[in-house]
């Protein structure tokens, strides 16, 4: 499956990229992805490759982006299929991108596909891992695998505790930390809607390592009275499972994803992150850029990442008891939310820019070309 959005500018220099995802579900990387395109103009051209067939995300892309989306179903296997390589190689040699983009775990066969390809610059994305592997917890396959395969290439990453994994454990050398930047601007004019309810939210892939079943129990023993709704926004392999959880309670909704952010943060009273493993989660960024208090656990560069006043709600990650507290202490307290979600705000504008996260992408690309030139 492919199709086109946008066209390609006459005139001038067009880079193509050839972004290779293990899913373009719904996303922070796909989010991101959107976000840069727009920012980067008509002078780059993408290819999006998605390996397991969703392209759920190409809705956030709009028609000022020159796109192209494709699904690539590639043969399952529990190590390197040499099917697969030649695949992804075959793609490759057909998109001739300037520059091949691929993205986490799940695409490393796209990074040794390139290897039977001409010489093609390349820049490998990790944002972060999987319900099977956290920062303390990773398989000694894959650290040898990254170590082996991206040892000459380079990696960005957008967390300090990814970049110390990427240096330390895979002892790569060609490591640059790209931090996560959101449309502030944008994030200030969404619209609350009806309903005089108290609203928890989330929004974010419905994966296993985000552990929404964590969020939901704990909404369900903090909000004792039955005065808050929980909304969680989002698409993924566990909404089935997620919806069985939440059934038989009127007050929890998983309503899918939605390319109207701002309009959902806004729908907000509380924003929730309840994962297992993160790194610089740009959901958590927009919810701060919008004025929402933040209860989450404290994993990746949360902690650094928030408010000095909104430190209390951050918990230990594995400690379910001291989240539904936080949740339930935030709940009761509409003088700290209202406090919290204004410095909140205040980080949010001077830490997480979207033209600097821009501005650096475009270095990193010519950084790419520079080295392989």
């Amino acid at each position: 499956m492919s199709y086109m959005q946008g066209e390609t500018p006459g005139g001038g220099t067009v880079t193509v990229l050839l972004h290779v995802f293990p899913s373009f579900s719904f996303g922070g990387q796909q989010a991101r992805l959107a976000m840069l395109a727009r920012g980067l103009g008509p002078s780059f051209r993408h290819v999006v490759v998605s390996l397991d067939g969703d392209l759920g995300a190409c809705a956030l892309f709009d028609e000022t982006v020159s796109a192209t989306f494709e699904s690539v179903a590639l043969k399952k296997s529990s190590s390197v299929s040499p099917v697969n390589i030649w695949r992804l190689a075959r793609l490759i040699r057909r998109v001739k991108p300037d520059i091949l983009c691929t993205y986490n775990w799940g695409a490393i066969e796209a990074v040794v596909a390139r290897k039977f390809t001409p010489r093609i610059p390349h820049i490998h994305f990790e944002d972060g891992f999987g319900p099977d592997e956290t920062i303390e917890r990773q398989h000694e396959r894959r650290i040898k695998a990254r170590r082996l395969l991206l040892r000459n290439t380079l990696v960005a990453v957008p967390s300090r505790t990814l970049e110390n994994a990427a240096r330390e454990a895979w002892r790569l050398k060609c490591v640059r930390r790209l931090e996560n930047g959101v449309d502030f601007d944008s994030l200030q004019r969404g619209r609350r809607g009806a309903g005089a309810a108290m609203i928890v939210g989330s929004v974010g892939a419905l994966r296993p390592e985000k552990n929404y079943g964590r969020l939901i129990a704990a909404f369900r023993a903090a909000d004792k009275d039955a005065r808050a709704r929980l909304e969680i926004v989002g698409a993924g392999p566990e909404l089935e499972a997620l919806r069985k959880a939440a059934s038989g309670d009127p007050r929890i909704s998983l309503p899918g994803p939605t390319a109207q952010v701002a309009d959902i943060y806004a729908h907000f009273d509380i924003f929730a992150l309840s994962s297992d493993t993160e790194q610089a989660p740009i959901s958590m960024m927009e919810a701060m850029a919008a004025g929402l208090p933040v209860v989450a656990t404290n994993v990746g560069d949360i902690a650094d990442m928030t408010s000095t006043e909104n430190l209390p709600f951050i918990t230990p990650p594995g400690d379910d008891e001291a989240y539904a507290c936080a949740l339930a202490r935030m709940l009761q307290d509409p003088s700290s939310r209202a406090a919290i979600g204004a410095a909140n705000r205040r980080k949010a504008r001077e830490a997480f820019s979207r033209e600097r996260m821009i501005e650096a992408y475009r270095r990193l690309f010519d950084e790419a070309r520079g080295r392989n030139g």
